[in-house]
């Protein structure tokens, strides 16, 4: 650790207070077993079983492995045009299937949604045309498989990679709990505002077509894509299930980066610091985007560091692919390719006409397979990053000031600065609470900083485009948060967390060199690192048991009475809507979820509707009047979400005139949580 005995072993003590100080505070935060478990188990329903069920479960299950099937048979081509396969070597290094296996599902990912995305443009976004266009793909997969040499199906010795029991009772019971999350019907946010919403008016339509006023159906949609095509064939949840797919591609991927970059003996401990951070597992039960976008930066720069170790361009051509798919997820992974751009230039600074190669390489397969996303949008919008930026249809300055926040983040305090780490780790602000981290990367960051600031000979060259990479992330991250609150969700760091996976493994591996007679750092950290993983799962099994997922997937519980039980009066709201004339059309205030909503349904995407109508017309009167041009009949509105807003303070004096004057009082949902109005037609006089 350093040259000096005297000063390495109180180094060392420090860091042991350190590491016990983060695990602590993290603990204490996220209770294991929280006190609400009694009661949220005390209204559960009883276990039955139905084959039926089981039945139902097993073909959402079947339906997201043969979409991923028909993905890989897509990106097998791909991937071999590359030429980029390589032999294994020994231990427990991963064989040449699992890389090849890895890039040619993400790749394969990336041409089924692009697929999805041609087809729906054309108009033909129907299961009576992408059912036939499956059944083809899985002709092209069988025969694209069929060619795979024998030599590629040798798989390692799993008895190597999984050597320790709890290890592997750990990741079974890890990602057991968590498949079958994944198979209950989605009740997470954004998959009910806009991640399965998209892909449920666009099959409604039959295609993808501009015109509905929902801003982040105009993001990077390429998930989304693959989305649309589960529920055409199946229903959403084989579509969340496509996204609890990437968890293990992102296992697989930390795997082969700390094998194949840091010489890690065990790869598999790579994956344990994955799993060891709760919001992978949290995120893959749920219908988002996070995963994928985590495993094409990621990828990106895994192919970057091969090609920055001496490897063929060809590798930066893949990096290029990958850092395009993940431009084709959010607009927030630009950090990737800026980075990796920035890296290229600096690395040909003093010889830039040798380096336009290596740039074009990578920066023309990133712009081309992000392109039709943002041609897409300047198409529908006029504006190719709309809403941000240059604006475009539905949007405006005052909609561009409430969605941004600005002013609204922590600002440049100095001492708030400084603690962003700790109250990240925490989630003492997360706006979402949908990212929890775990204490490992907060514990290991000392050593993360000592030997990212010292120059060692033995230090892999990879270690330091990673740690630059996840610092490149962290500051962009922390200048969204001192500028908005709304963009302080640590999910957004995901990429970064993903990437120092195989550096946490290198460095638990490292400390091995400052093990003495009488006290071995590795094995107190492995101590450390067993004690986390411990309250890891058990934290998890609290959330499962409170979740209880067992009487729906046996068959004891419907998918209405489970939905009601798990989103309580929003989905009676929705239930209430339901039930109005099948020309209703329902705009929603202070509520953007909208995907259990059958009839004409318009959210509040961002929760700045109402306002901006006032900033539109002005009073109750003209907002009615707006209301009955858009052929509007009810209104519906979340008591909850406007108390959010509103902080304490009075009802708008024009909600009030509103109510009062111009809309009826239909029904109420869950102790005034939910307020459905009919619109009052024209009054003489008006």
């Amino acid at each position: 650790m350093t040259s000096k005995p005297w000063l390495r072993w109180p180094l060392i003590g420090l860091f042991i207070l350190w590491l016990f100080f983060s695990i602590a505070s993290y603990f204490v935060v996220y209770k294991p077993i929280s006190p609400e478990l009694g009661a949220a188990m005390a209204a559960q329903p009883p276990l039955a079983f139905s084959a039926a069920a089981l039945w139902r479960s097993l073909l959402d299950l079947l339906a997201a492995l043969w979409i991923a099937l028909l993905a890989l048979g897509l990106g097998l081509p791909i991937w071999r045009w590359l030429g980029l396969e390589e032999q294994g070597s020994g231990g427990d290094a991963v064989s040449p299937l699992l890389p090849s296996l890895l890039f040619s599902w993400g790749l394969g990912f990336g041409a089924l949604g692009l697929m999805v995305l041609a087809v729906g443009l054309m108009g033909r976004l129907r299961t009576a045309v992408l059912f036939p266009l499956a059944i083809l793909l899985t002709l092209f997969m069988v025969w694209e498989i069929g060619r795979l040499e024998i030599r590629d199906w040798r798989l390692p010795n799993l008895q190597s990679l999984i050597s320790n029991k709890l290890t592997a009772i750990f990741l079974f019971l890890t990602l057991g709990m968590a498949l079958t999350l994944a198979l209950l019907p989605p009740t997470d946010w954004d998959g009910l505002f806009y991640h399965l919403k998209g892909p449920q008016l666009y099959l409604a339509a039959g295609a993808i077509r501009p015109g509905t006023d929902l801003s982040h159906l105009n993001f990077p949609a390429l998930f989304e894509m693959l989305y649309t095509l589960a529920m055409a064939l199946r229903g959403d949840v084989t579509a969340q299930l496509l996204h609890f797919f990437f968890s293990f591609l992102l296992a697989g991927l930390v795997a082969v980066m700390a094998r194949q970059l840091f010489e890690v003996r065990k790869g598999i401990t790579a994956v344990i610091f994955l799993f060891a951070t709760p919001m992978i597992l949290l995120l893959g039960t749920w219908a988002y985007n996070d995963l994928p976008l985590a495993f094409y930066s990621v990828a990106a720069l895994y192919a970057f560091i091969r090609w920055q170790e001496g490897e063929k361009n060809r590798w930066l051509i893949l990096g290029g692919i990958f850092a395009g798919l993940a431009m084709s997820m959010k607009y927030t992974s630009f950090i990737t390719p800026l980075f990796i751009g920035l890296l290229l230039l600096w690395q040909y600074r003093r010889n830039l006409r040798q380096g336009w190669r290596p740039l074009l390489a990578f920066a023309l397969p990133a712009a081309l397979v992000a392109a039709p996303w943002y041609l897409k949008n300047w198409a529908f919008t006029g504006n190719p990053v709309y809403p941000f930026v240059f604006g475009g249809r539905f949007w405006d300055d005052f909609r561009a000031a409430a969605y941004s926040g600005t002013d609204s983040g922590i600002g440049f305090d100095v001492k708030a600065i400084l603690r962003l780490p700790y109250d990240l780790t925490l989630g003492l602000r997360d706006a979402s609470q949908d990212g929890p981290t775990g204490p490992l990367y907060l514990g290991f960051l000392p050593l993360l900083l000592f030997f990212g600031l010292r120059r060692r000979p033995q230090t892999p060259p990879a270690f330091r485009t990673i740690i630059l990479y996840a610092l490149a992330a962290y500051l962009f991250w922390a200048w969204g948060v001192i500028n908005s609150a709304g963009l302080w969700q640590s999910r957004l760091l995901l990429p970064a967390f993903v990437a120092l996976c195989p550096v946490l493994a290198w460095l638990l591996q490292t400390v091995e060199a400052w093990d003495h007679p009488q006290f071995s750092t590795r094995r107190f950290l492995n101590l450390a690192l067993a004690f986390v993983l411990a309250l890891t799962l058990l934290g998890q099994f609290t959330n499962w048991l409170s979740i209880n997922p067992l009487p729906y997937l046996l068959g004891g519980e419907s998918r209405e009475a489970y939905l009601l039980r798990r989103l309580g009066p929003h989905y009676a709201a929705m239930q209430a809507i339901n039930e109005l004339p099948a020309d209703a059309v329902v705009t929603f205030l202070w509520e953007p979820r909208s995907y259990y909503c059958e009839r004409d349904c318009r959210p509040d995407t961002i929760l700045d509707k109402f306002d901006h109508l006032v900033y539109l017309y002005g009073d109750a009167a003209g907002i009615a009047q707006a209301w009955r041009e858009e052929g509007v009949t009810h209104v519906l509105l979340w008591r909850l979400g406007l108390d959010f807003v509103l902080q304490g303070q009075p009802d708008p004096p024009v909600l009030t005139d509103l109510e009062a004057n111009y809309l009826d009082l239909v029904g109420v949902v869950g102790d005034d949580y939910y307020q459905l109005f009919a619109l009052k037609p024209v009054r003489l006089g008006d």
